[in-house]
């Protein structure tokens, strides 16, 4: 994909960090994910390239983002999700890893449909931590969402992916693509990377359910997700859920785009011994068929 994912990237105008920061932050915003394979996302870009323009920084529009999520020893911020609480929360702490040194302490709380988000700059060797900084910034944020005492959180979950941003024309809305997903259970010395192969989300951050993305993406036949908290997908899919039924359909969905990857491997694999076969084999005429019988 990526070699056509640059090719079609070359069609945007470029965006600074300094206007997307002043012109589409959306630290309170409204958040709509869909899920969808590379060739859809693919089809979907040419159509966006109209109305949006693409972050830049030092000539690159595709970034690495390492993520380490906290939580409680009971996953509480998972529980939360799947217990369908109208007031939810997100702890982590994010590397910008093309970005050098910066990297944030972020906290997002979700309140009747409406995301805030609260962050702190950090240097970067800290990431994956709770220091004191970040314990002080967390307590604060927390006793000021819920006034009640601050449970005692720890790094639970790392997921790592490439992220390409899209800015309306008129900054009102942006655009995150997420790409070539992995996640690790950090908890679990013996845990491994689990790629999410094929998966592509795009999720759309606004102030207004009237979006020219949606009106875009919708006109593929690509549905919004219902449940698709990238968190909590990540403990499921490690094995460490309870239960999951709010994510049941998510990740049928999840499940439906990874089989397209094996059955593409399955048919080129099935190519490949054809191939092989008619090499190996010469061809014979029926007459030397017959003469040989």
């Amino acid at each position: 994909m990526w070699s056509a994912l640059l090719n079609r990237l070359s069609g945007f105008s470029p965006m600074t960090l300094t206007e997307l920061n002043a012109t589409a932050s959306y630290l309170k915003r409204i958040d709509r994910k869909f899920l969808m394979t590379e060739k859809q996302f693919l089809e979907i870009l040419w159509d966006l390239s109209q109305d949006f323009k693409a972050l830049e920084i030092d000539g690159k529009r595709v970034f690495l983002y390492d993520n380490v999520y906290m939580d409680t020893d009971e996953y509480l911020f998972y529980n939360q999700h799947q217990n369908k609480l109208e007031s939810r929360t997100k702890v982590r702490t994010r590397h910008y890893t093309d970005a050098w040194d910066l990297a944030f302490f972020e906290y997002k709380q979700k309140e009747n449909g409406i995301t805030k988000k609260f962050r702190y700059q950090f240097p970067a060797q800290e990431h994956g931590t709770m220091t004191k900084g970040k314990k002080r910034f967390f307590d604060w944020v927390f006793q000021s969402m819920y006034n009640e005492k601050t449970p005692d959180i720890s790094p639970a979950m790392r997921t790592k992916y490439n992220r390409l941003t899209l800015v309306s024309s008129t900054g009102e809305e942006r655009l995150t693509i997420d790409f070539n997903i992995s996640v690790k259970d950090l908890r679990n010395e013996k845990a491994k990377n689990i790629k999410l192969e094929n998966l592509v989300i795009i999720e759309s951050k606004s102030l207004s359910d009237n979006c020219k993305s949606i009106e875009i993406i919708e006109s593929h036949g690509i549905e919004r997700a219902g449940s698709c908290s990238k968190y909590s997908l990540w403990v499921v899919y490690s094995g460490l859920a309870e239960k999951w039924t709010k994510f049941q359909k998510t990740m049928d969905k999840i499940k439906e785009i990874r089989m397209e990857v094996a059955k593409n491997h399955r048919n080129a694999s099935t190519k490949n011994v054809e191939k092989t076969l008619n090499n190996h084999f010469k061809k014979t005429s029926l007459k030397k068929v017959d003469k040989l019988v």
